[in-house]
C-alpha cells in the first residue's frame, strides 16, 4: 500500500517536472496576438536569454524619462572576439510606431532557435555580434493604442514624443544645423552604448511609409535649418505660420534631386537601401502610401530629399561613429491592429537576414606600431577619396564596408608616419556571402617617442639623459679648476 503510494507520488513528481518545463519554454516565447507592454517584454527578454546563456544576454544601455529600462539583447556564438563586427537594431524611437518593436523581438526568438537547425543561421552568430534593442522609447509606446489605420502613413496615433515631449529622432547632436534641445536620457543612453561598443552597422525601425532611407538626413542648406534661423528672430511660435513666411519670402521649389544631401559613403548606403528594398515583397515597387504622394523609386530614398530634419539618430551614427545606419519605414500603418504582425514580420524576415550579412563587406583589419607589434587605437582610417574616417579600438581593429573595387587606403595616428596602401575588394558572387578582406596595417613611429613604446625604451632615454648631465658637470669641473 505504502509502496504504491510511493510510486504514485514519484510519477506525479515525474509527470508535475515534465509539466514545469514545458510550461518554462512555453514562457519564454511569444506569439503575434499581441503587443506587449514594457512589463511582459521584460519577462520575455529575461526567460529567453536564461534559456540560452550561453548565446545570449541581456542588458540595459540605460533608463527612459520614467525610469524604464532601455533592454538590449547581445547575440553571439563567436568564441574570439577580436575582429568581429558589431551591429545593432534598433526599434520603437517614436512610441507610437511599435511594429520593429515587435519584430525585434521575434527576430531574437527566432535566431535563438534556429541556431542549431539553420547552417546560414550557425554563421551568421559565429561571425557577427548582434544587439537588438527592442524598444527606444518604452514610455511613448506605454501612452500609445492601435488605432484603425486609413490608408495614410503619415496618420498620427498616441504619443510619438518621448515622457518629455521630445522627438528622440530631432535629439542628437547634428552636423550641419546643432541644436539647442536638452538631451533627452533616452539619447544620452544612445550616445553612450555608441561610445562603448563600435557599431559597424546599424538599422532604426519606424513606420508610417514603406522605404528604405539613408543619410543625410540634414543638409547645410536645410530648411529646417533656415526656419531655425528664421524663428531666432521673427520668434513665432506657430510653426505653420513660420512655414508660410518662409515660402512666401523664398524662391521655394520642390525637386527631391535638388534636395538630396548625400554621404561620402553614398555608393554603400544605396545599395545596403536598395537590397534591402529588393527582398521586401512590395517595398521594391515604390508605391507610395497614400494616392498622388510621393513615390519612391526602387523603394529607397535619401532622408534629405524625402524631408529635412535636424538632429537625427542615423545622422549622428555616421558622422560622429562611422556607424554606418540606415532608417527603415516598415509598414503604412504606424500603429497596426496586432492582427497585422505576422504578416509585417514574414515580409521583413529575409531582408533582416540579409542585411546582417552585409557586416561581412569590404575590408577590416588591426593597425599596429611596426616596431613593438602593439596595437595602436583611435588611428584614423579613410579612403582618399572620402572625407570621413573611423577610428580603430582600443585594440587597434576597424571596418570599413565596401563595395566591390580599387581603393586607397589611407591610416594615420599621432606619433607615426601616415600611411597608403592600395586595397583591392573583389565581386562577390550572388550565390555567396561576403567575406572580409584583410588588412592589417604596421604604422612606423616618428622620432618622437609615443606612449605606446616599451619601458625598455623609456629606461634608455633616462640614462641617455643622465649620462649626458654627468657629462656637463666634469667639463664645468674642468673649467673651475682652471
Amino acid at each position: 500500500m505504502i509502496m504504491n503510494t510511493v510510486k504514485a507520488l514519484q510519477s506525479s513528481a515525474i509527470v508535475l517536472a515534465i509539466v514545469f518545463v514545458a510550461s518554462s519554454a512555453s514562457h519564454s516565447r511569444i506569439g503575434f496576438d499581441k503587443y506587449h507592454n514594457h512589463k511582459e517584454m521584460t519577462q520575455y527578454l529575461i526567460e529567453i536569454t536564461e534559456e540560452f546563456p550561453n548565446i545570449s544576454s541581456l542588458y540595459s544601455i540605460g533608463n527612459s524619462v520614467l525610469k524604464r529600462e532601455l533592454w538590449a539583447v547581445k547575440l553571439t556564438t563567436a568564441t574570439e572576439l577580436l575582429g568581429v563586427p558589431n551591429i545593432k537594431i534598433v526599434g520603437n524611437i517614436h512610441g507610437n510606431e511599435p511594429v520593429g518593436r515587435e519584430i525585434i523581438l521575434h527576430l531574437i526568438q527566432y535566431l535563438l532557435d534556429n541556431n542549431s537547425k539553420n547552417e546560414a543561421i550557425k554563421n551568421l552568430l559565429q561571425t557577427t555580434v548582434i544587439h537588438l534593442l527592442p524598444s527606444m522609447n518604452p514610455d511613448g509606446f506605454e501612452m500609445s493604442r492601435p488605432l484603425p489605420c486609413p490608408n495614410d502613413g503619415m496618420h498620427f496615433s498616441g504619443s510619438r514624443n518621448n515622457a518629455n515631449t521630445y522627438d528622440l529622432n530631432r535629439n542628437f547632436p547634428d552636423k550641419f544645423n546643432p541644436h539647442t534641445n536638452p538631451l533627452q536620457p533616452e539619447t544620452k543612453a544612445m550616445i553612450e552604448w555608441l561610445k562603448s561598443v563600435p557599431f559597424v552597422m546599424s538599422l532604426s525601425l519606424h513606420g508610417g511609409a514603406l522605404v528604405a532611407n539613408f543619410p543625410y538626413d540634414g543638409s547645410p542648406d536645410s530648411i529646417p535649418g533656415k526656419l531655425q534661423k528664421l524663428n531666432e528672430t521673427l520668434k513665432i511660435v506657430d510653426v505653420f505660420e513660420l512655414y508660410e513666411i518662409f515660402r512666401n519670402g523664398s524662391n521655394f521649389n520642390y525637386d527631391s534631386k535638388d534636395w538630396e544631401s548625400l554621404t561620402p559613403d553614398d555608393d554603400v548606403f544605396r545599395f545596403l537601401a536598395k537590397q534591402y528594398a529588393d527582398l521586401h515583397p512590395t517595398m521594391h515597387n515604390g508605391l507610395s502610401c497614400e494616392e498622388d504622394y510621393l513615390k519612391f523609386k526602387d523603394g529607397i530614398t535619401n532622408g534629405a530629399a524625402w524631408y529635412q530634419i535636424i538632429g537625427s539618430m542615423q545622422d549622428y551614427n555616421y558622422v560622429w561613429h562611422g556607424c554606418m545606419e540606415i532608417t527603415l519605414e516598415m509598414s503604412c500603418c504606424k500603429y497596426p491592429p496586432a492582427t497585422l504582425l505576422e504578416p509585417h514580420w514574414k515580409d521583413h524576415l529575409k531582408p533582416l537576414l540579409t542585411w546582417m550579412r552585409q557586416a561581412q563587406r569590404g575590408i577590416k583589419g588591426i593597425v599596429t606600431n611596426r616596431i613593438t607589434g602593439n596595437p595602436i587605437p583611435n588611428a584614423m582610417v579613410s579612403l582618399t577619396d572620402r572625407e570621413n574616417y573611423v577610428n580603430t579600438t582600443v585594440n587597434g581593429e576597424y571596418w570599413k564596408i565596401l563595395l566591390s573595387g580599387v581603393y586607397k587606403l589611407r591610416v594615420k595616428a599621432i606619433g607615426y608616419h601616415e600611411k597608403i596602401v592600395r586595397v583591392k575588394v573583389p565581386e562577390i558572387p550572388k550565390d555567396q556571402d561576403p567575406q572580409p578582406q584583410l588588412v592589417n596595417i604596421q604604422l612606423e613611429p616618428t622620432k618622437k617617442r609615443t606612449i605606446g613604446d616599451s619601458s625598455s625604451t623609456a629606461s634608455t632615454y633616462y640614462y641617455n639623459a643622465a649620462s649626458i648631465i654627468i657629462v656637463i658637470i666634469i667639463r664645468m669641473t674642468y673649467f673651475m679648476v682652471l
